[in-house]
């Protein structure tokens, strides 16, 4: 290991001081560097072309490429993390049971990555190394691509066809323009949400009174119509709030108001709301309440996070299914779980699903729509709490969420 550890400085300190790194077969210089540190039977440079990624260079012996989907493209550049594993990823040729891949990065904007496949298991060492090496060589690849820009700029400035400072104001200007319409495009989402909020609340509210019969009996068909309204409503209601929240989220407007309250209430209030959707399916729901203390948590958002954990559970339980809702404490932890008997979610998919626009419909089946935002969001809520969320699941036996809001348990 400490072999290793060395070989990877090296590497590294290689890769920094290069003179000849702007010669040559550039992109087979730099795998050929990586695999003296890091064993793969695959190894190539992918940059983003439109909405997929294209090869920049290949080092297998075979010219299979890794055939990238929209939702496989998104996944990756929508990763936090900068350097990951997927396991078994079709290629033209073959499958490899391991595939590593580490951004290339200038000033955190992704324009490409680094791939690497074989069929045993990945080191920590391993992937660490393949992060700081692509740290380093995304620098010389932006070199080495822009040089000939470069040269192109750097005539242009000599014969005076634009002055250097004119060009950085040039940029400033793109930049600030860029900056304003991702406000005006966030206040938009946030107005036009608003607005198809209010109405939709008095629709919902209108047609839960007429369902309580509160005007009067209504004939069998009536009914029916009243209970499609409140569903559909509860639909639409779910998608607007979560293209709302994403906007708050991603313009860093999102807040939490802390007060003292009790979960049950509020989970059970969250389970009377959604009955019309487990009527719907026939959803058999368990409420079992184990927490008798008060918490400290934002009223409105910990509902939110129970309806988007609910909404997701009765999408993919079937019909006559279970869900069991469970609250209790540990130490002054509030724990909150979600368990279904649905299709469960494969393993390999499991860092995926709190990805923005990532659908489980698409994984398993095409008669639900949505956002794709919930979990996302449901994720953001739940770091607002200083909490966590994790979740188990067995494909075809259910998937459980569980919600853990650290210290928020009041003595």
């Amino acid at each position: 290991m400490e072999n290793n550890l060395k070989q990877a400085f090296t590497l590294i300190s290689s890769a920094i001081n290069r003179t000849d790194a702007l010669k040559g077969d550039f992109y087979k210089k730099i795998l050929d560097d990586l695999s003296s540190v890091i064993k793969f039977d695959y190894g190539a440079v992918y940059f983003v072309d439109s909405d997929l990624f294209s090869p920049k260079h290949i080092s297998s012996k075979k010219t299979e490429t890794l055939l990238f989907d929209n939702e496989l493209f998104n996944f990756i550049l929508n990763s936090k993390d900068k350097t990951f594993v997927i396991e078994n990823l079709n290629y033209k040729s073959k499958k490899y049971n391991f595939n590593a891949f580490s951004k290339l990065l200038i000033r955190n904007s992704v324009y490409g990555i680094i791939a690497i496949a074989r069929d045993k298991e990945f080191s920590e060492l391993e992937l660490s190394s393949l992060e700081a090496y692509s740290a380093v060589v995304s620098y010389l690849i932006k070199d080495y691509e822009l040089n000939d820009v470069f040269k192109m700029q750097l005539k242009a400035l000599q014969e005076a066809i634009i002055e250097k400072n004119n060009a950085y104001d040039v940029i400033e200007k793109q930049h600030k323009k860029l900056i304003e319409l991702d406000k005006t495009k966030n206040a938009f989402l946030a107005n036009i949400s608003h607005e198809l909020r209010t109405p939709l609340n008095a629709i919902i509210g209108f047609s839960q009174a007429l369902g309580c019969k509160i005007f009067g009996d209504l004939n069998e068909k009536q009914e029916e119509y009243i209970k499609d309204i409140q569903i559909s409503g509860l639909h639409l209601l779910g998608m607007i709030n979560e293209i709302l929240d994403l906007s708050k989220i991603e313009s860093k407007a999102m807040k939490i108001s802390l007060n003292e309250l009790d979960p049950g209430v509020v989970i059970q209030e969250g389970i009377n709301i959604l009955t019309p959707l487990f009527e719907q399916k026939s959803i058999k729901v368990n409420f079992s309440n184990k927490c008798k203390k008060h918490i400290m948590a934002d009223y409105q958002k910990l509902q939110q996070i129970l309806y988007n954990l609910l909404s997701n559970a009765i999408k993919f339980t079937p019909e006559k299914g279970k869900i069991d809702i469970r609250i209790s404490t540990s130490g002054k932890d509030f724990i909150f779980e979600v368990q279904d008997t649905g299709v469960g979610i494969d393993k390999k998919y499991h860092n995926k699903i709190f990805t923005k626009f990532v659908h489980l419909n698409n994984l398993y089946t095409k008669s639900q729509n949505s956002t794709g935002l919930g979990l996302t969001i449901t994720k953001e809520l739940v770091k607002l709490h200083k909490g966590k969320i994790t979740l188990e699941s067995t494909v075809g036996k259910g998937t459980t969420f569980t919600v853990v809001l650290k210290g928020a348990v009041i003595a």
